[in-house]
């Protein structure tokens, strides 16, 4: 032990009437108690840090890209502007590679093809566009639109309307929307 130390417990016995044991005694008892608080003041933090983790993680929302999706790419020069009218998304680009770190490599679907590496959280999931028949076809398939007529003995289109021929479900939706429009009012 450094004699500086040792002198402090000498002085110490001195004042407060003790033996050199006793003094020592309590002197490794005093740094016992100050370890045991450093310990439980570490475990509080790691407590909070955990509560802190759990509580940010719960509002991220988890983008799961994959490579040939399109995605928009967020234009954060207009993040402070508050125009009306004025995008702040770009593109779409096709998702060439995503990395695991969250860096996504992107390509646009140009015929001039150059390529970008952004991190995964300015991008937005863009859905291809579809066709009227590719739109419809998803939800009913002929068969199914057939047998619907059949059951209400209506034509499966209706001429003469603004749109031209308008599927019989698109109508019967219109119909059920505005028939339940009328009887709530």
């Amino acid at each position: 032990m450094p004699i500086e130390f040792e002198d402090k417990t000498l002085r110490t016995t001195l004042k407060l009437n003790m033996t050199l044991y006793e003094a020592q005694k309590d002197r490794i008892q005093e740094l016992n108690a100050l370890d045991e608080l450093r310990k439980m003041v570490v475990q509080q933090t790691k407590l909070i840090q955990n509560q802190r983790v759990k509580w940010h993680d719960k509002y991220i929302k988890e983008n799961k890209f994959q490579a040939a999706d399109w995605a928009l790419l967020y234009d954060s020069r207009y993040k402070d502007t508050v125009g009306k009218f004025q995008t702040r998304w770009l593109g779409p680009y096709e998702i060439e590679e995503v990395l695991k770190n969250g860096a996504i490599h992107l390509t646009t679907i140009n015929p001039v093809r150059f390529k970008l590496l952004v991190n995964g959280h300015r991008l937005h999931l863009y859905h291809k566009p579809t066709t009227k028949q590719q739109f419809l076809q998803q939800f009913t398939s002929k068969d199914e639109i057939s047998v619907l007529a059949a059951t209400r003995q209506v034509p499966t289109t209706i001429e003469g309307s603004i749109w031209g021929a308008v599927p019989i479900a698109s109508v019967g939706t219109f119909l059920k929307f505005h028939n339940s429009s009328s009887i709530i009012s």
